[in-house]
């Protein structure tokens, strides 16, 4: 049967069933999710735990062979199996071979990554949802974070202000783990107190000189000089070139839908509101009615067509060098093109 999150406790209450599958990209929820079943065979008895990871020679023969033989004095048992990708032939027929036949007093949990829609329709994964629980994890994109850690928040007895709670957002987008274990450092710290941007911003502030958040901010307030200082010193630290360019693209992002909703209301300048609608929480959205004024909707769209040669020169498809091609990127965001016509 296919279990969504929210249904797992209740299905964890009961004897549990001999076959678990869990699915899944995010690491934190497919964490939660298997200590969630870890704990609940813990507590009906399954005293005996046996993990696999399963490689490209596993030998799936023998492992179905010892998982069937019997002992006298077996204990309770949970196997695991952990799949770096998906599961071959040699191992879904053994999967589903188990699954016809399960031993007695044993609970198979599979780990898997995200599986796509036409192999969740395979006919070796409908084979083991007839015999166990199917357990679909699908990730927390941009617009579904602030909902995702304002429940978390509240399941700690935790009180964000909207800044707080959006600046938080911004800083741990992509990263469920660091943005969990973000709020349980604010619970220790600020238990039963409201929680502003300030407190959540001296928490989650890089720990390395530069940062791409202070990048991203110099150049919404078309700080040229600052915004090239901080390109060289992530480079000599070694930041991954695709991180700034996500950081940079991301910003570019909202403040072309920020200029085209205006344009197309016949607006002039963007309102507070419609810049909260787009992710610029309130101490972002002076820089960025700055960048508006300074760079055209034509530009900005111009801008957001030149991120393909930025991308092409991180991948080494172009000659010209990543850090060169972000440099001349986030001038040109800034207002200073190094050279005319070129984003």
């Amino acid at each position: 049967m296919r279990c969504r999150p929210e249904q797992l406790a209740r299905l964890l209450a009961e004897p549990l069933r001999p076959l678990w599958v869990i699915s899944g990209d995010e690491p934190l929820l497919v964490l939660e999710c298997h200590d969630a079943i870890r704990a609940a065979a813990t507590r009906q008895g399954f005293g005996e735990r046996e993990r696999h990871h399963v490689d490209r020679g596993f030998d799936w023969s023998s492992w179905l062979g010892d998982s069937q033989a019997l002992s006298l004095f077996a204990e309770r048992k949970l196997v695991e199996l952990r799949f770096p990708n998906k599961p071959d032939a040699g191992a879904t027929a053994a999967l589903v071979e188990w699954a016809a036949r399960p031993p007695e007093d044993t609970v198979l949990v599979l780990v898997l990554p995200k599986l796509d829609a036409s192999a969740q329709k395979a006919k070796w994964l409908t084979q083991l949802d007839e015999h166990g629980v199917l357990v679909m994890l699908a990730g927390v994109d941009a617009a579904q974070l602030p909902d995702w850690l304002q429940q978390r928040a509240r399941q700690l007895g935790l009180r964000l202000q909207p800044d707080a709670l959006q600046l938080l957002a911004d800083r741990t987008e992509g990263n469920l783990l660091a943005a969990s274990q973000t709020l349980e450092k604010l619970r220790l710290l600020h238990d039963g107190e409201d929680i502003d941007i300030d407190a959540v911003a001296r928490l989650v502030s890089d720990s390395a000189r530069y940062s791409v958040f202070d990048l991203a901010d110099a150049i919404l307030a078309g700080d040229a000089s600052r915004t090239a200082r901080l390109l060289l010193g992530l480079e000599r630290e070694g930041q991954a070139e695709s991180v700034v360019l996500w950081a940079l693209q991301k910003d570019l992002r909202a403040l072309t839908l920020a200029a085209e909703q205006a344009q197309q209301q016949g607006r002039r300048q963007v309102s507070p509101e419609a810049l909260g609608q787009f992710g610029f929480w309130s101490r972002r959205q002076g820089p960025a009615q700055q960048a508006l004024r300074r760079l055209s909707l034509t530009r900005l769209q111009r801008l957001s067509s030149g991120l393909v040669d930025v991308d092409k020169a991180i991948k080494g498809q172009s000659g010209e060098r990543a850090w060169d091609a972000l440099l001349r990127f986030g001038l040109a965001m800034a207002g200073r093109p190094l050279f005319s016509g070129r984003a």
